[in-house]
């Protein structure tokens, strides 16, 4: 039965065992998972409206990734045109040597930047693909001009990456990993350029919120820009002499540009969570620690949050995040109690629980959330790091 009008039913009784990120004796699980029922509605697809930066990029196939111990093996479909890919802007991509395929991975920013970074920890022989916004990221993967995406999702010191939450809900691709990176920010200048010939520091909106405290001893101001990569090869191209970077140690040899100062953050303990996109749901299993992050609205709005989340409670389910962003199409629900009142904001939830969807306790809660919910999709099921 579907559950939001309009959308794509999907079914996890047909969940399929993909070419796609294959866990380790997925096939145990085939069986157990036909035996599942529970279905969900799917967004529709995200507007096709918007695109990617300009360029080129190779049909290849996947190699083995090590994301922190887990080996997953997929390969990738050929059945991308080269004159398809050649419309979409794409700002970099970086091809290396090599004598067979590789994955190719999308990110925000441009060369030096901490998501390809991240890339490159989850995907070490990736091919990376630089994306102008986090939209294009999701598109380059949905279009098939990218295999994977990484994006942030939230910082132990800046929080959540609102922004992406919402084209998680926007966009029908499937979290099946996510990557802890560590970040330390550099302050970085040209050659020649003190630290007191500096008067502000071009960086990232998160990034200068994470080193806030920093700049104000150091009596800088700071100056929003795109991206950290991009503050680095503006200081660099354009010459400033009063200008510096906040940006990583790559980007610092990447643009040619003096370390000033490491380890600006607040606080050393400066972690970003990335989460891991696909075109396909990788095969959930037991035998090791699953995460499941799951999106829904509730019939009776946030009043009804309590319940909800009781579902978890009572089958001794561990949530470990909840957000909250407002619906946008209907961002005010009418007041049952109160005629007069304007009403108050209809939401939706994300939530990660630490639970397989292979595992039939985590069905049974998600079959009692769904009787409060008016909307419920999976956004993925993927081993814990």
């Amino acid at each position: 039965m579907a559950l939001f009008s309009g959308c794509h039913l999907f079914v996890l009784s047909n969940y399929r065992q993909t070419n796609s990120f294959k866990t380790p004796h997925s096939h145990l699980y085939s069986k157990h998972l036909r035996s599942l029922n529970l279905d969900f509605a799917f967004h529709q697809k995200a507007r096709n409206s918007n695109t990617i930066e300009s360029g080129n990029t190779k049909n290849c196939a996947a190699p083995v990734a090590n994301m922190n111990g887990f080996q997953p093996r997929c390969h990738l479909q050929y059945d991308l045109a080269h004159d398809t890919v050649s419309k979409y802007q794409v700002l970099h991509t970086n091809s290396r040597v090599c004598n067979e395929p590789r994955l190719r991975v999308a990110y925000q920013g441009i060369r030096g930047a901490y998501s390809e970074s991240a890339a490159e920890k989850a995907y070490p022989n990736c091919e990376t693909i630089a994306c102008r916004h986090f939209h294009s990221t999701f598109q380059a993967v949905g279009r098939r001009v990218a295999d994977r995406a990484v994006i942030p999702i939230e910082n132990s010191l800046g929080g959540s990456i609102h922004g992406n939450y919402d084209l998680l809900h926007r966009h029908n691709l499937h979290i099946i990993g996510e990557i802890q990176f560590a970040v330390s920010h550099c302050l970085l200048a040209n050659n020649g350029v003190d630290l007191h010939d500096l008067k502000t520091v071009l960086s990232h909106p998160q990034a200068l919120a994470q080193c806030e405290k920093s700049l104000t001893k150091l009596g800088l101001e700071g100056e929003a820009v795109a991206n950290t990569a991009v503050a680095a090869k503006k200081v660099a191209a354009e010459m400033l002499r009063d200008t510096g970077a906040l940006a990583s140690s790559s980007a610092a040899l990447l643009y040619g540009l003096n370390i000033l100062a490491s380890n600006v953050q607040d606080d050393s303990n400066n972690v970003t969570r990335f989460l891991v996109l696909a075109r396909e749901p990788l095969t959930p299993a037991t035998d090791t620690p699953f995460k499941t992050s799951i999106v829904f609205t509730l019939e009776d709005g946030s009043s009804a949050l309590p319940d909800a989340l009781s579902v978890f409670i009572s089958n001794q389910i561990k949530l470990l995040k909840i957000e909250s962003r407002p619906l946008k199409n209907q961002p005010l629900q009418a007041s049952k109690n109160n005629s007069k009142s304007n009403g108050y904001f209809n939401y939706l939830f994300y939530a990660d629980v630490e639970a397989s969807m292979a595992d039939q306790t985590t069905q049974t809660a998600l079959k009692h959330l769904k009787e409060l919910s008016t909307f419920l999709r999976v956004l993925g099921s993927y081993p814990m790091v």
